[in-house]
């Protein structure tokens, strides 16, 4: 008799997040989170087309709950010095607990993401958060005369984050205060 597994979706999702947590998208097929969510193959692909479906329905609602939390920021009536130290751990500790799972969004080269219209839309997205907050930020003269200066200090934050996640993985604090610092600069 077939194991009944409640909530199948949900399970589904789970495992496929664990197993693009440990091995990468690339290294996932659908049979593999099959068999580690104890769901057959078939009934997979009943929830989703295929692979690329369900990892971008598992980044979308990851990422989206992090717009929400960044837009709260963004609310707050607080310094903009306390608010830009609120953003940064916020994001900080969401993109750690994906363990590289959102790298898609800044990384290019897997062909089969790379030009996907909803990626793209999460990348403009968050983006577009941490422009917005740039935007509500004096800037220092110095950065008066570089085009987009918005735009580069969100890209720059995103790519520091994942760098300092990837190579300083054990000093946390030290990172957020670098970031803190280092954007500070750029901020009046």
């Amino acid at each position: 008799m077939p194991k009944i597994i409640k909530d199948v979706e949900q399970t589904i999702r789970n495992f496929a997040t664990q197993l693009f947590m440990e091995l990468s998208y690339t290294n996932v097929d659908m049979k593999m989170i099959s068999q580690k969510s104890k769901v057959a193959v078939g009934t997979l692909y009943n929830y989703y087309e295929n692979k690329k479906q369900l990892y971008i329905s598992i980044l979308k609602e990851s990422w989206q709950n992090t717009f929400n939390k960044l837009d709260n920021i963004n609310e707050l009536t607080i310094s903009s010095e306390q608010k830009l130290e609120k953003l940064i751990k916020t994001l900080y500790e969401d993109i750690e607990s994906r363990n590289g799972l959102g790298k898609a969004l800044i990384n290019t080269s897997i062909d089969e993401l790379k030009d996907d219209s909803e990626i793209n839309d999460l990348k403009l997205c968050l983006i577009s958060k941490l422009e917005y907050f740039f935007e509500c930020s004096a800037k220092v003269n110095h950065l008066s005369n570089c085009s987009n200066v918005d735009i580069r200090l969100a890209e720059s934050l995103m790519v520091c984050l994942l760098t300092m996640i990837e190579f300083h993985p054990n000093d946390k604090e030290d990172n957020i205060n670098f970031l803190i610092k280092f954007i500070s600069l750029s901020l009046k």
